[in-house]
């Protein structure tokens, strides 16, 4: 079993090589370089170096995988992006539908093209009626998965999706094509109505994330989203190895422990799994299953590192390109941890607390709490890398939580199982609720406390995260007794996170202040502050997938210490400007919103004023120009026009902190600007933030002019507008300006006399 291990993770260390480390011209040459060091080492014939032999074949062999998976997707794809025809796919899901546009996962079947999953686009409503399953027509436009405005991403490729295809004309449905995904979504369809009747409103986004993984639902309820996130609860959500367990165990209650018994769990196990979506935490979660039910009927005995390796090796055999996927790295990181420090540390204090009387009282909520430590030793690089925060106190919410889950896990089936007898079903739906309640209580708590959360936005808050690791390697290295391997790396973490915070808190005000305009993608979100005052100007992004600009304007401000929001601005209401208010006021206290009274957007205002409403937020609109004062932070808003585009009406603002000032005009035009020059002494504004996002309908030559040339920042993300404008560079030059991008340098921080 060993040897399967060696080759397992062999081949899978190669694939994630493949995916972070080799350019992709290289993965041949890499492949022949780790065949011949095989062969090399199979002709000194040592059976020390067997092990050795098996690591480098394997290792050739998933250079080979990847390689090839890549000429027959992703070089497929690139041949097909960009054309426009009739084309026809098998739909995989039920389309969803968002704001502006339906989705829906669907595969190109077409004789004589290859057979890739998509992603169907369409802004006009005609998806909304279709099927999973339907084999539909229509006219689309093509383009690669891979690339996003030129720039590569593994966003689509590390689910297995390669083209996304733009609805052009009309979609007409051909009949059915049943698929095996597209069969498990309509039976997960199916149960998801089942839920949605008899579960109430708040409760029933939780119920279908919990027994079929199906998150969207979860997704749109931000504030209970932001608090499962935040304590470190999201894994409940996620199908994984807990609910396969869960399952099993259920099923080996009922039905024994036989042979018989193992075959029905499997069949079972598999088949939800692909009602749940074939997640890949729930894959794993059903291979290492299966090798454990297995094992004994083969007269094995199953070795769970070897498990998790061979499980891991195959999920990448079908898709070299799922290394990139968060899931799959979460879930595998977690189990590692689980097995090599969790099951360790039970063990130390299992063992600690078992001449105890109260060993048996303890026994679970140590066991609790030594396998979250456990998850999260592996975890936190993960969590720090790809979300910008890690959650410390996810060992109190899954003590607090975790003897809920199997109840609501098994309810919520049951519940759907009896909601053809209505009352059955609604009586067992509310009893589960209560529980389900008390899960969304303790995430509320948990993520409101002290380090909670610790964002690590700025490079000192990486600091403890490296002394951690350090800790942990020493300890290891010089074999110290169990007590202090545990000790140390946990004294260490706490004590180099708040000497951190101190700093951090140092650092920012040794400065009479800082102003910054927060990388967020395509939009526009700028941060002042100094003592004890913080003013945010915009908080939006149109790269919502992977950009949420609340998110980021929240991380970064806590990152610097700072914990609440006196005073948010908008300069107009558009989505690149805007759409991140209700994940910010989630994460921070708001005290006011100013806006301009000439919003343009009726439905945007709407949302704003709702969302303000909810969480207790003061608005005042803006006719006319108005200075205020914010603590150490004076304000100068410069009105609206009460006509023309939505653009046309944007509220300019300038930032003065220390007799430093700076000016955004958010994305007025030229005519806008040039009425500024009129009004206000604009030479003695110290740096720009440059008018809609670099382009050349903004930053005319007479207000650049007037403005002396500085600085200049230009908030701008990947877009498909050409921004910033190349016209807009060569004029900021000529003009003398110093440029910064938020594209190309991240967040631009401005410390005022610092």
């Amino acid at each position: 079993m060993r040897k399967l291990a060696i080759g397992a993770f062999a081949f899978s260390i190669s694939i994630f090589a493949a995916n972070y480390i080799f350019d992709r011209s290289l993965t041949l040459y890499a492949a022949l370089f780790c065949a011949a060091a095989g062969a090399a080492l199979l002709a000194v014939r040592l059976k020390a170096l067997r092990g050795a032999v098996i690591a480098a074949f394997a290792a050739a062999f998933g250079l080979l995988v990847f390689s090839a998976h890549y000429d027959l997707t992703v070089e497929r794809a690139h041949r097909l992006a960009g054309e426009t025809g009739e084309l026809r796919f098998v739909l995989l899901g039920e389309p969803e539908r968002f704001d502006s546009y339906s989705r829906a996962d669907a595969r190109l079947s077409v004789k004589g093209l290859p057979k890739l999953k998509c992603i169907l686009y369409d802004s006009e409503g005609r998806l909304d009626a279709l099927e999973s399953g339907e084999l539909i027509t229509a006219k689309v436009k093509l383009s690669a998965a891979d690339l996003r405005y030129g720039v590569r991403t593994e966003r689509y490729t590390s689910r297995d999706v390669y083209l996304t295809a733009t609805v052009k004309g009309t979609v007409l449905v051909l009949g059915r094509k049943p698929t095996i995904e597209s069969l498990g979504a309509a039976i997960a369809e199916k149960i998801a109505g089942r839920a949605d009747a008899v579960f109430p409103k708040d409760t029933a986004p939780f119920a279908k994330a919990l027994i079929l993984g199906d998150k969207n639902d979860l997704y749109r309820d931000d504030a209970l989203y932001v608090a499962l996130s935040r304590a470190g609860l999201m894994h409940i959500a996620a199908v994984s190895g807990m609910h396969v367990s869960y399952l099993v165990s259920i099923l080996r209650f009922l039905f024994g422990k036989g042979k018989r018994s193992a075959l029905v769990c499997l069949l079972l196990v598999w088949s939800f799994v692909l009602i749940s979506g074939l997640s890949p935490s729930a894959t794993r979660a059903a291979f290492m299953q299966t090798m454990l039910l297995i094992a004994p009927l083969v007269g094995r005995e199953n070795d769970p590192i070897t498990s998790l390796s061979a499980a891991l090796a195959v999920l990448l055999f079908l898709n070299p390109f799922a290394a990139a996927n968060i899931s799959l790295q979460l879930s595998f990181a977690a189990m590692l941890g689980l097995m090599s420090v969790g099951g360790a540390l039970e063990e130390y204090f299992t063992e600690k607390l078992s001449e105890s009387r109260a060993a048996g009282i303890v026994k679970y909520p140590v066991g609790i709490v030594c396998f979250s430590l456990g998850v999260m030793v592996f975890t936190i690089p993960i969590m720090a890398a790809n979300f910008g925060y890690v959650t410390l106190l996810s060992p109190l919410s899954n003590l607090l939580c975790l003897w809920a889950v199997p109840i609501c896990f098994v309810g919520s089936f049951l519940a759907c199982a009896l909601s053809f007898i209505p009352p059955l079903g609604s009586l067992t739906a509310l009893g589960i609720s209560l529980l389900m309640r008390w899960i969304f209580r303790v995430a509320e708590w948990v993520s409101s406390l002290d380090f909670s959360v610790v964002y690590l936005s700025h490079r000192l808050n990486l600091v403890w995260i490296v002394l951690f690791y350090l800790s942990i390697a020493a300890v290891f290295v010089l074999k110290l007794k169990p007590r202090w391997k545990i000790a140390i790396p946990l004294a260490t973490a706490v004590i180099s996170l708040l000497l951190s915070h101190a700093a951090l808190v140092r650092f920012y005000s040794s400065a009479d202040g800082t102003v910054a305009a927060i990388d967020v993608g395509q939009g526009q979100c700028l941060a002042a502050f100094a003592g004890e005052s913080t003013v945010l100007i915009d908080c939006g992004s149109t790269s919502y997938a992977e950009y949420n600009a609340g998110d980021e304007a929240a991380g970064y401000l806590k990152s610097c210490g700072r914990e609440k929001i006196d005073t948010l601005i908008f300069t107009h209401l558009h989505a690149d400007h805007a759409n991140g208010l209700e994940r910010l006021a989630n994460l921070m206290e708001i005290d006011r919103i100013l806006l301009p009274v000439c919003s343009g957007d009726e439905e945007a205002l709407r949302e704003t004023l709702s969302c303000a409403l909810r969480h207790g937020i003061r608005v005042e609109s803006v006719s006319d120009n108005r200075a205020y004062g914010s603590g150490e932070i004076g304000l100068l808003l410069l009105g609206s026009m009460a006509e023309g585009s939505g653009n046309e009406r944007c509220m300019p603002v300038v930032v003065s902190i220390a007799g430093y000032q700076v000016i955004t005009t958010g994305d007025a035009p030229a005519a806008r600007e040039a009425e500024l020059v009129r009004m206000i002494a604009l030479q003695e504004i110290d740096a720009l933030i440059v008018g809609h996002h670099g382009s050349k309908s903004a930053s005319c030559e007479e207000y650049l002019s007037a403005l002396g040339g500085r600085r200049a920042i230009i908030s701008v993300g990947k877009n498909g507008y050409g921004l910033p404008s190349p016209e807009i560079l060569e004029r900021l030059r000529s003009f003398g300006y110093t440029v910064s991008r938020t594209d190309q340098d991240g967040t631009v921080e401005l410390r005022i006399n610092g």
